[in-house]
């Protein structure tokens, strides 16, 4: 029988005595005659028994061996019905599997079947007695008849279930396989129930023992002792016997599950031996057969993993083992049956159902595993205890599902995909949602008389049909959470996200298809249980982001649904109009529905479930809108006194139509599927595609269906989330619905989403974010514009990935849109990252590639014009920024294919140098003739300049068109535009007629007399590029020196003849007359002395005179006039002449005018640029000339040795450079932008080419990287990345000595003194000016901590640095672009050692310096210790002062303002007469104040509690702080007091009696903060204590105002800090917590205390906290304790103080009432226990609060 052609194909590839299996066999249509007869018998029987004949035909046409029923499989609608095909081995021949048919043969096929179907229905019936005369039930009653006589004699109850099987009992192989397979035809004819119950249940006892006899038999034997031959023999035994076993287990259940058998023959025994039989043999024999994970090795090998295993398997099964595999299916399938039939007994469905559900598990099984849904659905459906068993049985296995493609999905439904490829899910999925569907039953049909009881009956059957609907429900909630729930975080090694995935993937297959209802119910539960899951934040953080990933998929499958469903209406229409009767459309879909699955229900019994289903859910649908409809009804009743009449004819009209419809679904419930057959013979059926409309068409009216808004409002919340993987993934959601349906991004809530997340500081979420714009745009041509400013500024991004994002975007809005306005604009932004990193450059060099640098055809003029003129307009764009980006990718691209054979590139430039050349003439002539001449001017100017860059990179490529270019010299000068031709055109042709090969003599000439004109006539941009032009034609090509040698002798004595006249007189008014003349010699004189070497004999001829010393001194004498013009162009004469003779950069006189130039302050700003330019040229034209003997080298470099070669020349510019480098560095600091600009470009020069050590560059390259013009700041900033590469530990080396140095740069760039230097931009991103270096420095954890630490140590008391640099430094460490939480908490750490450091050094010296034995500074409170600041000789004092706990110095004092006056005043009388001490104390204190004030603003920044602060410890892991920080956004720096400090400019002012005043404050604010520095640490439940308090009230006072935020009451971000936030108990949690520990409180105070006992005490007249103290001994009036020192978190000591000169216990007496809490008990390093720390900090926190 055919298999179901659901079972992929090609599966297994076994072979036997060249034979394939029998299950690997497409079902072929061309059977459908014969084996119309081979239907599934337990369709059989409900049909009539008519066709015996046919049976008796087919058993004489057959070839003899045994037969099989077959079993009619799911959903196969193609080829009528779906049966196996059970072959005899010489039918092998044939056995090649058959192609699959085309659809108009299906189509044939189905109209024949109906044909066919109809006469079956008219045929007359075969009577039993006639069936019961055919052969085969003759042959088996004889069998039987026949076995029974030979064991007549044999008692089968006297031998137990382990006694060893007489043999008589064993039936023959023959005899067994023939009982097997007659068994079959006679169940499938429907008479075994004709035989005697007597005899069958004897048979069946029989059969058992036959059973038993192969039921433990291991087929897989050990290989040790036997030879190969004797372990073939043995093996062929036993499997033998286990297949005879198997044909027992056959008929038995054959001879069960015929129709209308009697109760005796379903044998408890029997039943149990088959199912233990075929448990077994799947175990042992089948599963390790076909997949290898189960296959246990003999020889006790290494374990594989499961991937491994079925890698390295055979695919090899032996003829047998396939036979086993058959006949064990057929079991399956018939035990199935069995279930259906005779209700079984627990343990015996705990076997059947575990057996079921371990084939999903195995690889290559598939048919097992279509028997196997079967046997699963039929117990889930039937026994109701067993179904949380089975899906938890599905749960622990999921782990062992296959995850190869190959055997992922081998479930085929009977849809196909887009490209009329079936569609495969996987068996596991369609078990669980046949499982769910199998789980509604509805209300049996039997008719009852009483109409009364029937009204009951009706509501009951309500309820019944409702709740059983709901329990699918519930059983589907179950599935989808449990299997949701393990796909968090990896457990071990499972990992069931993959699972997950695909199991959507396979509801998303089957969703809305007829025999499917379960997938739509699955996936409307699990977006509701995905949204709760993600919206939930304390949901782990990998079930929330596969949460959001997976309700994405099932959103962007909604909105195609909702996309494509609109297309539906008018099939739905065509649907309705074929389908006759009813005036409710939902009704007429519905019916047509059922009878669609009715009709299929004999090829697919799964259908009934479908049905089932449908109905249920329908009818549930239908109830829920009844009573919504009268719950709103009701609501406006109540809330309306009157009401319309036609609202409530609406909510009648619904109660009506609900009512009408379920009388409907009761009929057809009441109908019999058989009545169905009848009454459908003549009705018009719908056709699969139809029924998936209907399906698609009625699910669009569930909540399903309009979820997605939903779905997508819940996705748009979770944008603004903390979590960056939340929103990361969230927008990659989004961007999967915009591909669906880009119409989405018109809603103002999308728009909202994605605009914010563009601006994200997360780069995943940026880029996501663009990428969903991308993918509009591109849908969406004519929205481009709208979002084209919000993607073309991102490709600025930070991020890589973004940057790359962007440029793939608008590179294929370049191919897809060529006529895009902005095209040119976003060429220009796209090349300008062709220097960026390594990833971007190559995709840049990609997109030009293929947009301008990809052969053109030759017909395809138009192309070839767009792609001129879009490389012209780039061309033109970029006019003003520089060629470098052109240059660049035309050489990368040309680089790249230097040795390929095929050069695209390259011809595709000669193609547009040839067109190029073309435009020119066209503009040319449109030129002469056209008034417009502007715009195709400017457009000529784009083209030539165009075919330079080109003739730059390929000169080339231009030698064909240089005569045709050789015209454009002799332009007429009018404009701009005008002389960029001429020296585009002399630069073109510079490069290209050297090139040319044997050019003629009148082209010559006419180049050099055109040139020559325009040296004499025009300025000097137009003479530089002549003169070169010039240089290239004489020196390469002509050698007419003579010519050029009259042209420099004419200037020349020009020069000479000025010069002597100016040396007559200075004055003269002729000289006046002749400046311009003057000037232009001197500029030409220097360009032609670059160009030609005139000492050359070819040019002087024979005399002796030293032309270049000549032309030097004449120059040199020039930079010495009074006019600066002439000083200018004379000192550009001189650069040009050094270019060709640099060593007269040694002559003593140039050194002194280069270094005076450049080191005077008031020197003009021209000159010291153009000594700058100079130099520039010089080391361009070193670089130029040295990468051309570089290349000449590498031509000959084979020939060459090596010890002759000499490099003299970089050395000579290296001698030039250290000459001249001091005096450019300090150019840095100038005022004057441009001279900056040009000082940084020699020192970039000189730094590529290697001609110094770098380091002595650093600091100034840092300073310059804080310069206010970007294009300096990241030209430095790019210096310094390179010198980093190279070498590694320089920059940090001189970090600091930079940061000064930008100090000194910003100094000089402050326009207005009067403000101070700040260390940030004032932009809106308030960046630290140094954040470049510190991004730098920060990767290197070590050099990162160094760095901060010297920063800090320059606001040491000692180091004596000016306040304006610290307030700069501090700035700068406030806006440092810091990363992890371990940044801000070490600066944080390492302020607070400054501080107690040189807070005390700084007290101390003010106390010094007060004059002595005034009156006292502040009264004692008690007389335990007297404490005089005033004196500072009393040492004895300060040493018992120190020696005390610190917590015990500190004194309560009333804090009233008049006590404060008084100290000031105390202070005030103290202070020494000479102000100089007081100017000192202000100055130095204001290091301080910066500090505190840092300190305080990046614990604002970060959000730190103090807590946070005082835990941290440098020497920790780096890990325990690699959290990143979530800046708080608003938060700056600004430190008032240090500010205006500096703007009254008080340390050089007048000290009037107000400043002394407002020091002496600021001094006793400071003692107050120094005495409370460290910080308690912090209270429970966001008490402060009185410690911190007064530390803050210090704080406030000294930072002026705007108090510090109460860092207890902080509460930190969710992500940031978890730990920190009392494991995220809330207060009324704690309170709840407290109020248990408070009756804990009370019975612990009851007790007595004893001597030694350690105790709390709350002593008024000390304000620590804690105060403990150890019981000395009971007195009169209290305790006698000695006190202990110690914190919250240390550890605790006696406290000693100090008497006369030795220190003593310090011994206290104290009230009973001052105990607080008793018999404390200390851990073993003497700490408090957290439970006492904690209970203390709220009794303490109660008692202040009461005495406050």
């Amino acid at each position: 029988m055919p298999l179901c052609e659901r079972v992929k194909m090609n599966k297994r590839k076994r072979s036997t005595v060249n034979e394939k299996p029998k299950y690997t066999e497409i079902s072929s249509d061309e059977d459908n005659d014969s084996e119309e007869a081979f239907e599934s018998s337990r369709k059989r029987h409900k049909k009539d028994r008519d066709e015996a004949w046919e049976y008796e035909e087919h058993d004489r046409r057959s070839s003899g061996d045994h037969r099989r029923s077959g079993y009619c499989h799911e959903g196969r609608r193609t080829s009528g019905s779906g049966r196996y095909r059970n072959r005899s081995p010489n039918d092998s021949e044939m056995d090649d599997y058959s192609p699959l048919p085309s659809l108009s043969e299906v189509a044939r096929k189905m109209k024949k079947k109906e044909k066919q179907k109809k006469r079956k229905a008219y045929e007359p019936k075969l009577t039993p007695e006639e069936m019961m005369d055919s052969s085969t039930f003759k042959r088996f009653a004889a069998s039987i008849e026949n076995i029974l006589e030979n064991l007549e004699d044999m008692d089968f109850t006297a031998f137990g279930d382990d006694d060893e099987i007489p043999q008589e009992l064993l039936l023959g192989k023959h005899q067994l396989s023939e009982l097997g397979s007659e068994s079959a035809k006679i169940k499938a004819m429907g008479i075994m129930d004709k035989l005697s119950t007597d005899k069958t249940v004897k048979v069946l006892n029989i059969l058992e023992k036959n059973i038993q006899d192969g039921s433990k038999l291991s087929t897989l034997l050990n290989h040790n002792n036997d030879t190969e031959d004797e372990e073939r023999l043995w093996r062929d035994l036993i499997m033998e016997r286990v297949t005879k076993s198997a044909d027992a287990c056959l008929t038995a259940i054959n001879i069960m599950t015929s129709p209308n058998m009697p109760k005796a023959v379903y044998i408890e025994d029997v039943i149990e031996r088959v199912i233990q039989y075929t448990k077994f043999h799947l175990q042992n024999t089948l599963y390790p057969q076909y997949d290898p994970v189960y296959r246990v090795d003999p020889h006790g090998g290494g374990v594989l993993s499961s991937k491994a295993k079925r890698a390295k398997c055979s695919t090899h099964k032996q003829r047998v083992i396939v036979m086993l595999y058959n006949k064990v299916c057929d079991i399956v399938s018939s035990l199935s049956e069995l279930l259906e039939i005779q209700l079984l007994t627990d343990t015996t469905i705990l076997q059947i159902s575990s057996m079921g559900i371990t084939p999903f598990f195995v690889e290559n099984v598939s048919e097992l595993q279509l028997c196997a849904i079967k046997l699963v659905t039929a117990v889930f459906s039937r026994y109701e205890k067993h179904r949380q068993l089975i899906l938890e049985e599905i749960f622990t296995s999921l782990a062992r599902l296959p995850t190869s493609k190959r055997s992922l999905r081998n479930f085929r439904l009977n849809s196909s995909d887009t490209d009329g490829e079936p569609m495969y899910i996987q068996m596991v999925t369609a078990l669980v949602l046949q499982l769910i569907q199998c789980v509604v039953h509805l209300p049996s049909t039997e008719k009852d008389s009483n109409s009364e009881e029937e009204a009951n009956k009706k509501v009951d059957q309500d309820v019944l049909i409702t709740n059983s609907y709901e329990t699918a429900m519930r059983t589907a909630q179950n599935f989808l959470s449990i299997f949701l729930k393990k796909c968090g975080s990896k457990q071990g090694e499972e990992d069931y996200r993959p699972l997950f995935e695909n199991f959507i993937q396979d509801l998303l297959s089957t969703v809305n298809k007829p025999e499917w209802p379960a997938a739509e119910l699955l996936l409307s539960l699990l977006g509701r249980l995905l949204v709760h899951q993600f919206s939930n934040k304390s949901t782990e953080m990998a079930l929330r982001v596969a949460s959001l990933d997976y309700l994405g998929t099932v959103a962007a499958r909604l909105r195609k649904d909702a996309v494509t469903s609109k297309m539906d209406q008018g099939s739905i229409a065509r649907i309705l109009k074929q389908v006759s009767g009813g005036e409710d459309e939902i009704q007429q879909l519905q019916k047509a529905l059922l009878d669609y699955l009715d009709e299929n229900t004999e090829t697919d019994a799964s259908l009934v479930f479908s049905r089932k289903f449908y109905i249920a859910q329908w009818f549930r649908d239908t109830t829920m809108e009844t009573e919504k409809a009268i719950k709103s009804q009701k609501d406006e009743d109540s809330s309306e006194g009157t009401h319309h009449a036609k609202d409530v004819e609406t909510t009648g009209q619904i109660m009506h139509r609900a009512e009408s419809r379920k009388k409907f679904l009761r009929s057809i419930i009441k109908t019999a599927p058989s009545q169905f057959s009848t009454l459908k013979m003549n009705s018009d059926t719908v056709d699969y595609e139809d029924a998936c409309l209907i399906v698609r068409y009625l699910a669009s009216m569930r909540p399903f269906a309009q979820s997605f808004d939903i779905y997508l409002t819940q996705i748009l919340r979770v944008l603004g989330e903390n979590a960056i993987a939340v929103r990361t993934k969230a927008m990659k959601c989004l961007s999967e619905v915009v591909a669906v349906d880009p119409s989405i991004l018109a809603r103002l809530d999308m728009q909202r989403g994605v605009h914010g997340r563009l601006m994200d500081n997360s780069t995943s979420v940026r880029e996501a974010a663009v990428e969903l714009l991308g993918r509009f745009v591109l849908c969406r041509p004519q929205l481009a514009e709208q979002y084209y400013d919000m993607l073309i500024e991102r490709i600025l991004d930070t991020g890589i990935s973004v940057r790359k994002r962007v440029i793939k975007i608008l590179r294929d809005i370049c191919i897809e849109q060529p006529t895009f306005p902005k095209i040119t604009e976003m060429c220009v932004k796209m090349i300008r990252r062709v220097n960026d990193e390594e990833g971007i450059k190559k995709l840049v060099n990609e997109t030009f590639q293929k947009l301008w640098f990809t052969p053109t055809l030759h017909h395809d003029k138009e192309a070839m014009t767009r792609k001129i003129l879009n490389i012209t307009d780039v061309v033109a764009a970029c006019r003003d920024t520089g060629y470098d980006w052109f240059e660049q990718l035309l050489q990368n691209l040309l680089k790249s294919e230097e040795d390929a054979s095929y050069k695209p590139v390259k011809k595709a430039c000669t193609q547009l140098v040839d067109n190029l050349v073309e435009h020119i003439l066209k503009y040319e002539e449109s030129l002469s003739d056209s008034d417009n001449k502007g715009v195709n001017s400017g457009r000529l100017v784009a083209c030539i300049t165009t075919l330079f860059l080109f003739s730059k990179i390929r000169p080339q490529l231009m030698v064909k068109h240089a005569m045709t270019m050789q015209p454009y010299l002799t332009t007429k000068c009018s404009t701009q535009n005008d002389f960029m031709v001429i020296c585009n055109v002399a630069k073109i042709l510079e490069l290209v007629v050297p090139l040319m090969e044997h050019p003629s003599e009148t082209f010559l000439a006419t180049i050099e007399e055109d040139l020559m004109k325009l040296i004499i006539k025009y300025g000097m941009t137009v003479v530089q590029h002549c003169v070169s032009c010039l240089g290239a034609v004489v020196n390469k090509v002509t050698q007419n020196y003579k010519f050029v040698w009259a042209c420099f002798n004419r200037y020349y004595g020009a020069l000479s003849k000025l010069k002597s006249q100016h040396q007559e007189d200075p004055n003269s008014t002729i000289l006046t007359a002749n400046k311009p003349a003057l000037l232009r010699s001197l500029f030409t004189v220097g360009a032609l002395c670059r160009h030609f070497d005139f000492d050359q004999e070819d040019f002087k001829g024979n005399s002796k005179v030293n032309i270049k010393d000549k032309v030097l001194e004449l120059l040199m004498y020039f930079t010495k006039h009074s006019d600066e013009e002439v000083q200018t162009k004379a000192i550009i004469g001189l650069g040009f002449a050094f270019i060709q003779h640099p060593s007269l950069m040694f002559e003593q006189e140039v050194k002194t005018l280069y270094n005076s130039i450049l080191s005077d302050k008031n020197c003009s700003v021209n000159l010291k640029i153009q000594v700058l330019k100079n130099l520039q040229t010089y080391l361009q034209e070193e670089d130029t000339r040295m990468q051309q003997a570089d290349r000449d080298w590498k031509k000959v470099a084979k020939q060459e040795d090596l010890k002759e070669m000499g490099d003299i020349s970089s050395g000579m510019s290296s001698s030039i450079m250290q000459l001249y480098l001091k005096q450019v560095l300090e150019a840095f600091f100038h005022t004057q932008s441009s001279v900056r600009h040009f000082a940084l470009n020699v020192i970039a020069l000189t730094l590529n080419q290697g001609l110094i050590h770098p380091v002595q560059c650093v600091p100034y390259l840092i300073a310059m990287g804080t310069d206010p013009e970007p294009s300096m700041r990241n030209k430095a900033d790019q210096q310094l990345v390179e010198i980093d590469k190279k070498y590694a530990g320089f920059i940090h080396m001189k970090a600091v000595a930079g940061m000064k140095m930008s100090y000194q740069v910003q100094q000089a760039i402050n326009t207005c003194p009067q403000d101070p230097v700040r260390g940030f931009r004032h932009d809106e991103s308030s960046n630290a000016l140094c954040s470049h270096l510190y991004s730098m420095i920060r990767g290197n954890r070590q050099h990162r901590r160094a760095f901060l630490i010297s920063l800090l140590n320059l606001f040491d008391d000692t180091a004596k640095t000016e306040v304006n640099m610290l307030l700069y430094i501090a700035d700068n460490l406030a806006c440092f672009p810091y990363q992890t939480q371990e940044e801000p908490l070490f600066i944080m750490h390492h302020i607070d050692i400054t501080l107690s450091v040189s807070g005390s050094n700084l007290l101390q010296s003010f106390k010094e310096s007060m004059v002595k034995d005034k009156k006292k500074e502040r009264k004692p409170s008690s007389d335990e210790e007297t404490e005089s600041d005033s004196n500072s000789g009393s040492e004895s004092k300060s040493e018992e002062e120190a020696s005390k706990p610190r917590r015990l110095r500190k004194r309560v004092n009333s804090d009233s303002d008049s006590d404060e006056e008084n100290d000031i005043n105390a202070v005030m009388k103290c202070l020494p007469e000479n102000s100089a001490p007081l100017i000192e104390f202000a100055n130095v204190s204001q290091g301080i104040l910066l500090l505190l004030m840092l300190k305080q603003h990046l614990k604002n920044l970060c959000g730190f509690s103090d807590s946070k602060i005082q835990k941290y410890s440098p020497s920790e892991s780096a890990k325990v702080y690699d959290k990143a920080i979530n800046r708080k956004t608003g938060v700056h720096f600004h430190p008032k007091q240090t500010l205006d400090f500096l703007r009254s400019d008080m340390a050089n002012s007048k000290i009037t009696e107000e400043v002394k005043r407002s020091i002496v404050k600021q001094y006793l604010d400071f003692k107050l903060l120094m005495e409370h520095l460290d910080p308690d640490e912090e209270e429970e439940d966001g008490e402060v204590s009185a410690s911190t308090n007064a530390r803050n009230k210090a704080i406030t006072s000294l930072l002026g105002g705007g108090s510090p935020k109460n860092n207890a009451a902080e509460t930190e971000d969710d992500e940031s800090d978890g730990e920190d936030r009392g494991g995220g108990t809330s207060g009324s949690l704690r309170r709840s917590k407290r109020n248990s520990d408070s009756t804990e409180l009370a019975a612990q105070m009851n007790e007595s205390v004893d001597v030694m006992d350690v105790i709390a005490i709350c002593c008024p007249k000390y304000k620590d906290r804690p105060q403990i103290a150890r019981v000395v001994q009971k007195t009169s009036n209290g305790f006698s304790v000695q006190w202990m020192a110690g914190s919250y978190s240390g550890s605790w000591t006696e406290a000693k103080r100090r008497d006369g000169r030795k220190l003593v216990p310090w011994v206290d007496t104290i009230k009973e009432s001052d105990i607080i809490y008793k018999k404390i008990a200390l851990t073993s390093a003497n700490k408090l226990t957290n439970k006492v720390v904690q209970n203390l900090r709220s009794l303490y926190a109660a008692k202040d609060g009461t005495s406050s």
